[in-house]
C-alpha cells in the first residue's frame, strides 16, 4: 500500500478548517493527551509516530480494519490503490464501503491523492484472510540457484541474470489459470493439500531440511511437491505458507476478502430506570466511603506492604471481613486511593551505611499512608470525590481484578483503557431501561469493536471490567446507570452531583437500639454512625446497631453525652428512642470514673473504695496492681494493657494527662511526605477538541520554530524553581508557575528561546512566560 510521510498528512491537516480539525482530534484522542500538541506541526508529528498509529489502529473496529486489508490486498496485486478497487474486494456495495473509508480519512488513517489514489501511515495486512506474502516479494528473497531449480520444475527457462529469471517466473504464478492446471496435475495427496490450505487460510506444517531436496533415502514428506514448485513456501519456523497469487488462484475468481459491516447483535430485555439509578448512588457512595474509610486506618496506623510493594491479600482480607464486604471491593479501593494520590507509600528508612563496597539493598516502604491528595479529599463533597475516583477508573492503564497470570502478561496497557471505553459505550448506547440479557455475548461484539485485540484477551478484561463498573456504580442490574452515560457523554460532573444529592441524610432510629437508612446514605452520615454503632447490613437499607462498646468508643474520641444526644437528634427526624438516651447515660455515668496515668502505668479515681475493689479483683491479679496512694495505683503494665484488661473486666477506665485531664484518644492525622494539595489542585481537565482546533488552525499559516528539546530546556531553566517540578513540567507535564505574584496551574511546556510558552489550567489558554521572570514549583496536583 501506498505510505504517505509527515510532509503530507502536514499538508493535510493545514487544508483541513476548525470543525474537520476537531474531527480528527476526537478520532484519534491520543493527540490531546499530555502534553497537548502547540501547533500544526506538533500534531502531525505526533499522528505519524508509530506509537499513535498502532494506538489508532488497534481502536479500530472490524470492518475498518478488513478495509484497509483490501487497500494492501490492491496494492500487492500491482494495481491502483483506489476505492473502486477496494468495493471490488470487498463484494460490498460501494456506498457501505466508502462510509468506512471516509471515517479513516476523518482519523487521519488514509490520505486521497489528486488523483484518487488512496495512501496510509503504514502497510495493514489483509486481517483474517489467510493470504500468504505476493510471490515476487518471495522470488526476490530467493537465491538463483533456487529459482533455477523451480523453473525447471515448472519448464520455464532459467537462464538470464536473477531479474529475468525473477519475471518469468512471477509472469506464471499471476496467471490463475496456470496455477490451477499446475495444481491440479499434483498427486492426489498434494492437491487435497494445496486446496485445505487455501480454503481454510491455514499454513501447512513443514520443516524443510534442503528447501525441497533431500538426502538419498530420506523420507518425504507432505508437501515437498508443492514445496519444489513454489506452491508452498516454506519458513524456518516449521511452516509453509501459499503465496498470495496462489491463494487467491486456488481459492477462485468469486471470492471476496471477508467483510463485516454490521456488529453482531446484542439481546437485551427492559430494566426498571429508578432502581438502576438509586443502586448506582448506593455503590459509588459505598466506594467512597471505602476509600475514606482506607485513609482513616492509615493515618492511625501505615497500612502494611508486602514485598512486592503491593497491599497483601491478607490485609485485604482483614479489611473486607471488618467492613463486611468482599475482597474485590477493597482491592479496587486501594488501586483507586493510590491513583488519586490519597493513598501513598511513605518513605522508606535510609539504608544503613555498608562499610564494603557492595551496596545494601533498598529498604522497603514501611506501609501507606495518607497522600499529598489527603486534604483536597477530606474538604471535597460527595460529588467531587465520586467524579475523581471515575474519572481515575476511566483513564487508568491497569486492572486490578484481573486474573493475575494475564494482567503479568499484559502489565500496564492501553488495552484496558479502550476496553473499558468499548464496553461503557456498548451499555450506553442501550439507552436507559435496557440491560444485556447474555454477557456472553459482549465478547464477540467487543471482538467486533476490537478486532487487533484478540477475542481471548477481550474475554478477560471483560469480565474484569464489568466487575470494576458495577462496582463504581457504573453498571447495575445489568444495565447502564446514570453515571454510565454521563462518562459517555462527558457530563460526569452533573450526574454525579445529581445522584449524591439523592443520598440520605437522615435515620429512622428503633427502640431496638438500630439506625436504618432507607436507601444510598451520604458519607458523612455513613462516617458519623460508623463512629458510634456497629454496621450490620447493606443494600436497599443499610442499618446499624448502637452498643455500650460502641457509644464507648465515641467517648473515647472526645464526645460527650449531650454532644452524641445532640448529634443524633439531628439526623433523627423522628427523635430518639428512650432506650438509646438510657444506654447513652449509663455508659456516660462510667465512662471516666477510673483513669489511668501512663507511668509504668499508674491508676488514679477520686474513690479510694473503687482503686480497693481493683486491687482485689481477680481478673486483674496479672496486673500486679499496687497501691501508692489512696486515690492512686502502680502497675507494671503499660497503659494499652491496662485499658484493655480493665474493660474487659467490666470498667470504663479514660486515659488521663498528669494534670488529670481527660486526652482525647482521636487518631492523629499524617502528612505525606509530598505535602498537601489544593483543591484547584486535583486533576487536569481534558482538551476540548473544539477549542482546541481552533487554536491548531490559528497556528496553520505560521512557520513552526523548533522547540528546545527536553535535557536543553531542563539547562536553561535550572534556577528557575524545583528541579523535580522542573522536569517535570519539560516533560510536558502539570507544575505551577509564579509570574507577576500570580501562581497558575500549568502543563504542555514549550520553550523556545527565552519564552516559556504552556497551556495555564488556571487562565484556559496558551500563556507566554520570560524565563527570567518565573518561579516554578510542585507538586504539580495531578491525581483526583
Amino acid at each position: 500500500m501506498p505510505v504517505h510521510d509527515v510532509d503530507a498528512l502536514l499538508a493535510h491537516l493545514r487544508s483541513l478548517d476548525e470543525n474537520r480539525l476537531a474531527t480528527v482530534l476526537r478520532r484519534r484522542p491520543d493527540a490531546l493527551s499530555l502534553p497537548w500538541p502547540a501547533d500544526i506541526a506538533d500534531l502531525a508529528e505526533r499522528l505519524h509516530s508509530r506509537e499513535s498509529i498502532v494506538t489508532a489502529y488497534m481502536r479500530l473496529p472490524r470492518p475498518h480494519t478488513e478495509v484497509l486489508g483490501a487497500l494492501t490486498l490492491v496494492e500487492q496485486l500491482g494495481h491502483p490503490v483506489t476505492a473502486a478497487g477496494v468495493w471490488r474486494w470487498l463484494g460490498s456495495d460501494p456506498g457501505v464501503v466508502q462510509a468506512f473509508l471516509d471515517d479513516l480519512h476523518e482519523r487521519a488513517l488514509t490520505l486521497v491523492a489528486a488523483d484518487g489514489e488512496l495512501t496510509t501511515p503504514a502497510q495493514f495486512p489483509a486481517v483474517g484472510a489467510g493470504l500468504g506474502r505476493p510471490v515476487r516479494v518471495l522470488l526476490a528473497d530467493t537465491t538463483l540457484e533456487r529459482l533455477r531449480a523451480l523453473a525447471a520444475k515448472l519448464k520455464i527457462r532459467g537462464d538470464g541474470s536473477k531479474k529475468v529469471v525473477v519475471d518469468r517466473l512471477a509472469t506464471y504464478f499471476c496467471d490463475p489459470a496456470a496455477v490451477r492446471t499446475l495444481v491440479d496435475a499434483a498427486p492426489p495427496r498434494e492437491r487435497e493439500l494445496l486446496l485445505e490450505c487455501a480454503e481454510q487460510g491455514a499454513a501447512l506444517e513443514y520443516f524443510p531440511m534442503y528447501f525441497g531436496s533431500y538426502p538419498a533415502g530420506a523420507r518425504e514428506q507432505p508437501g515437498d511437491w508443492a514445496v519444489a514448485r513454489g506452491v508452498l513456501w516454506p519458513s524456518y519456523d516449521g511452516a509453509a505458507d501459499l503465496p498470495l497469487e496462489v491463494a487467491l488462484a486456488l481459492r477462485g475468481e468469486r471470492w471476496r476478502l471477508p467483510f463485516h459491516p454490521e456488529p453482531p447483535p446484542l439481546a437485551h430485555h427492559p430494566v426498571p430506570t429508578e432502581h438502576v439509578d438509586a443502586e448506582a448512588a448506593a455503590r459509588l457512595l459505598r466506594m467512597i466511603e471505602r476509600v475514606t474509610s482506607l485513609v482513616d486506618t492509615a493515618t492511625t496506623e501505615p497500612i502494611p506492604l508486602i514485598k512486592s510493594g503491593a497491599v497483601g491479600l491478607r490485609t485485604l482480607r482483614t479489611f473486607a471481613k471488618n467492613w463486611a464486604v468482599e475482597v474485590e471491593e477493597v482491592r479496587l479501593a486501594v488501586e483507586l486511593a493510590l491513583a488519586t494520590a490519597v493513598l501513598a507509600p511513605a518513605p522508606p528508612p535510609e539504608s544503613p551505611r555498608s562499610r564494603g563496597r557492595k551496596r545494601p539493598p533498598p529498604q522497603p516502604s514501611p506501609g501507606l499512608i495518607p497522600g499529598p491528595a489527603v486534604s483536597a479529599w477530606r474538604s471535597a463533597d460527595s460529588a467531587t470525590r465520586g467524579r475523581a475516583l471515575l474519572d481515575t477508573w476511566w483513564q487508568s492503564d491497569r486492572s486490578v481484578l484481573m486474573d493475575s497470570t494475564v494482567a503479568a502478561e499484559l502489565g500496564e496497557s492501553a488495552v484496558y483503557r479502550h476496553l473499558r471505553h468499548e464496553l461503557v459505550d456498548v451499555y450506553a448506547t442501550l439507552g436507559p431501561g435496557r440491560g444485556v440479557s447474555d454477557i456472553a455475548e459482549l465478547v464477540g461484539l467487543l471482538g467486533w469493536r476490537a478486532p487487533l485485540i484478540g477475542e481471548d484477551i477481550v474475554g478477560d478484561v471483560l469480565t474484569a471490567a464489568v466487575r470494576e463498573a458495577e462496582l463504581l456504580g457504573l453498571l447495575a442490574l445489568g444495565a447502564a446507570t446514570a453515571l454510565c452515560r454521563a462518562l459517555h457523554t462527558g457530563t460526569l460532573a452533573a450526574a454525579t452531583a445529581e445522584l449524591t444529592s439523592g443520598a440520605h441524610t437522615s435515620a429512622v432510629i428503633g427502640a431496638d437500639l438500630t439506625a436504618v437508612v432507607l436507601g444510598p446514605p451520604a458519607t458523612d452520615l455513613s462516617r458519623f454512625l460508623d463512629g458510634v454503632a456497629v454496621r450490620e447490613s447493606r443494600g436497599a437499607a443499610t442499618t446499624w446497631r448502637f452498643t455500650p462498646d460502641s457509644i464507648r468508643a465515641a467517648f473515647d474520641r472526645g464526645t460527650t453525652a449531650s454532644d452524641l444526644i445532640g448529634e443524633l437528634t439531628s439526623i433523627a427526624p423522628a427523635g430518639l428512642p428512650q432506650a438509646l438516651e438510657y444506654l447513652i447515660g449509663d455508659v456516660a455515668r462510667t465512662h471516666g470514673q477510673v483513669g489511668v496515668v501512663e507511668l509504668g502505668c499508674a491508676v488514679v479515681a477520686d474513690d479510694p473504695t473503687l482503686l480497693r475493689e481493683l486491687v482485689g479483683n481477680r481478673k486483674l491479679g496479672k496486673l500486679g496492681l499496687a497501691t501508692l496512694a489512696p486515690t492512686v495505683l502502680a502497675s507494671r503494665s503499660d497503659a494499652g494493657t491496662m485499658l484493655s484488661a480493665l474493660r474487659a473486666a467490666g470498667y470504663a477506665p479514660v486515659v488521663r494527662e498528669v494534670d488529670g485531664s481527660v486526652l482525647i484518644s482521636a487518631p492523629p492525622t499524617t502528612e505525606s511526605a509530598a505535602g498537601g494539595r489544593e483543591l484547584d489542585a486535583i486533576g487536569i481537565a481534558a482538551a476540548d477538541p473544539d477549542r482546541h482546533a481552533r487554536h491548531l488552525a490559528a497556528t496553520a499559516g505560521r512557520a513552526p520554530l523548533d522547540p528546545a528539546g527536553r535535557f536543553p530546556s531542563f539547562a536553561a531553566l535550572r534556577g528557575c524553581g524545583e528541579a523535580e517540578a522542573i522536569w517535570e513540567l519539560v516533560a510536558g507535564r502539570p507544575a505551577h508557575i509564579t509570574h507577576d505574584g500570580r501562581t497558575q496551574l500549568v502543563h504542555s511546556a514549550k520553550l523556545r528561546g527565552d519564552t516559556l510558552t504552556a497551556w495555564s489550567a488556571t487562565t484556559e489558554r496558551y500563556e507566554d512566560f520570560p524565563v527570567a521572570q518565573i518561579s516554578i514549583s510542585g507538586p504539580p496536583g495531578a491525581g483526583l
